[in-house]
């Protein structure tokens, strides 16, 4: 009768969860529908935006100063002249003027300003990608982390149930004389750990949860409202090859060496602009004016000037001398710069490689591993039931499969992450390279 009880809670148990992960897939959250919406909504990209925007007005206005200076000026009133012997006068005059002035040469100021507006142009597009993208890994990340803590959880929950029943098999056994108390301490041992692991597991998918709720600004977040991603096939085709080839890639892309690039070109404008402001300014300027009655002269003139201005700076020479060892100096930092960074980016596409790699590796062994697992505690609870195994056996084979559960959440879940930082260390990641959304299931190693 116990035997019998203990397996009705051990299938009550385990009937929850299955209904738990029937939820149809039309129901469930997918990864690209959460990671859209906190793309389109996130106060970082939606500031990131602004920025571009801005970044290319600065462009327009840097190239405006080429642009020719029109201007028209209208004068108009009466002239009055009394001649005594005539009382003759004349009455009302206009002027106009149209004057065009044009920036010739400015020793290469302006074309230095115009080449660094572009470079800040694109380096906020290049910051807009990081902000993306670093939304875009922390948004899978938050999915796959409550994901990763509900399926640890179900293991332990399970495991508990089955130690349960073992811990029920075992009193039977003494309570008819066939069992021995060690046997009965071993398995209510094994329990107690089991349910401390549930509490465990237990506050780690609500941690999850919270970091859930706080990426994507929802409430209530619940994994089994979640369906389980898998890596896009075009996120898998774009996987280098080799450590080698990564860390290629990585020196011709990678986000953060061609902003500090962008930086050394910036800091060289910047030098160009300080040595202008010893050079000359050249400046042209034509003006044409109608006169109609204009300074007590009836009839209508015209006028013509065309002028050319030539500007040499003298005290400014130096004045200005402090500035431009400043901006040499920058030059020189923004060089020592590039050089680490350059450094930096070949560490951190090794590390991504051997992360990709040994997530990879690691999730084989693991899916075999939990093969084995399942099939040994089978065979166990069997030998167990016709007396020719124990109940160590048994609790042993029950926390094997516990932990190689766990173990495949993990080494699967790591795996999608690796791909993902492994893209974005090459500049190559992309929002719809986030999920396959024609297929969900789980990571299949086979795939590459």
């Amino acid at each position: 009768m116990n035997k019998i009880i203990l397996k009705l809670i051990k299938n009550s148990v385990l009937g929850i969860l299955a209904i738990i992960m029937s939820i149809s897939l039309s129901s469930a959250a997918s990864l690209t529908d959460m990671v859209d919406s906190v793309l389109t909504s996130h106060e970082d990209i939606v500031n990131a935006k602004k920025e571009l925007e801005e970044a290319g007005r600065d462009v327009t206005d840097a190239k405006l100063a080429y642009a020719p200076d029109l201007s028209v000026k209208w004068e108009g009133g009466s002239n009055e002249k009394v001649d005594a012997s005539s009382d003759s006068y004349i009455d009302g005059w206009d002027t106009y003027d149209w004057t065009y002035k044009q920036k010739i040469m400015d020793s290469g100021a302006t074309l230095a300003d115009i080449r660094n507006k572009n470079l800040e142009l694109d380096k906020q597009e290049l910051e807009y990608i990081t902000a993306r993208n670093d939304l875009l890994i922390e948004a899978a990340d938050a999915y796959l982390g409550l994901i990763k803590a509900s399926e640890k959880l179900q293991a332990s929950i399970e495991a508990e149930a089955n130690t349960r029943e073992t811990s029920g098999q075992e009193e039977i056994r003494v309570q008819v004389g066939s069992g021995l108390t060690s046997d009965v301490l071993k398995s209510k041992r094994q329990l107690a750990s089991a349910q401390k692991t549930v509490i465990s597991d237990e506050k780690a998918y609500n941690s999850a949860v919270y970091t859930y709720e706080t990426v994507f600004k929802v409430e209530g977040a619940d994994a089994n409202s979640l369906s389980k991603p898998r890596v896009s096939p075009d996120a898998l085709s774009m996987v280098p090859d080799s450590m080698m080839e990564t860390v290629n890639l990585a020196l011709m892309f990678n986000r953060d060496l061609l902003i500090s690039e962008m930086d050394v070109k910036i800091a060289r404008n910047d030098v160009i602009t300080a040595l202008a402001g010893f050079g000359p300014t050249v400046d042209g300027e034509y003006k044409r004016s109608f006169k109609d009655d204009a300074s007590h002269t009836a009839g209508n003139h015209s006028e013509e000037q065309i002028k050319l201005t030539i500007e040499f700076p003298i005290s400014g020479i130096y004045m200005d001398m402090p500035g431009y060892l400043n901006d040499r100096s920058a030059l020189d930092r923004a060089i020592n710069d590039h050089a680490v960074k350059e450094r930096d980016t070949v560490k951190d596409a090794k590390e991504a490689w051997q992360e990709y790699a040994n997530a990879r590796t690691l999730l084989s062994y693991s899916e075999n591993e939990a093969t084995i697992a399942r099939e040994l505690l089978s065979i166990t609870q069997k030998e167990r039931e016709a007396g020719q195994s124990d109940a160590a056996a048994v609790l042993a084979a029950e926390e094997a499969l516990e932990g190689a559960l766990k173990d495949l959440s993990d080494d699967s879940m790591s795996l999608m992450t690796s791909v993902y930082e492994l893209l974005d260390v090459v500049n190559m990641l992309e929002p719809h390279m986030i999920e396959d959304t024609r297929k969900v299931g789980t990571f299949n190693t086979s795939t590459q």
